[in-house]
């Protein structure tokens, strides 16, 4: 299994262009073949940040959403909408 966080650092004023987009990015990538889980958290400290925690069968199915026609569709949006780019991590369960 792969996890991945996806954090966005989104401008506090575009906080409803950014639950449009990225509403939509959620419900099209849990529908994808190889995900397990893709939830959205906002920050309860810093304004304007949220986090995608994502769970994946495997790299595989990872790299495949990044070439999605709704990744590559809404992720150029929604670096728009930034005060900087997203942080991206990927991580392999251990235990």
């Amino acid at each position: 299994m792969i996890t991945s966080t996806a954090r966005d650092y989104i401008i506090p004023e575009q906080k409803e262009a950014y639950f449009h987009l990225i509403f939509e990015l959620i419900d099209k990538t849990r529908e994808e073949e190889g995900n397990i889980s893709y939830t959205l958290y906002e920050d309860t400290e810093h304004a304007g940040e949220f986090v995608l925690i994502e769970e994946w069968q495997d790299e595989k199915s990872l790299q495949a959403h990044f070439q999605t026609a709704h990744f590559t569709g809404i992720v150029p949006q929604i670096q728009k909408l930034q005060v900087k780019p997203s942080v991206v991590n990927v991580y392999h369960k251990i235990k």
